[in-house]
């Protein structure tokens, strides 16, 4: 398990595919049980070389998001067009939604005529 990430981690960050990543997720996860099972047993020299292992993936996988291209922002619009818009989208909701006539009577009031069973 280990030999497989160092190899992928020789590898450059932008030359890894979507199953290795997933590869060292995988392992990843692994390693975070295995600490867990040894701090429980307190084997700490286990659990620290399970750490260490755990530190690396994370770091390796921290460059490769990094060597990503970042994705293209939204140009944020004006304040004030922004406002207008909420406004229109409020109207129309708004007009969609029927009016409600008030009901005089309560739900649970009860009438004075006896019920028939």
């Amino acid at each position: 398990m280990q030999q497989q990430s160092m190899q992928m981690m020789k590898s450059p960050p932008g030359s890894i595919s979507t199953e290795e990543v997933q590869k060292l997720l995988d392992e990843n996860k692994s390693l975070i049980l295995a600490i867990l099972e040894n701090q429980n047993i307190g084997k700490s020299t286990e659990c620290a070389l399970y750490q260490a292992q755990l530190q690396n993936n994370l770091m390796f996988l921290a460059a490769i998001a990094d060597a990503q291209p970042t994705a293209p922002t939204v140009p944020s619009q004006n304040p004030l067009q922004s406002v207008v818009q909420q406004e229109h989208y409020m109207q129309q909701a708004e007009a969609a939604t029927p009016l409600q006539q008030p009901n005089p009577k309560f739900p649970f009031q009860l009438n004075n005529t006896p019920l028939s069973v």
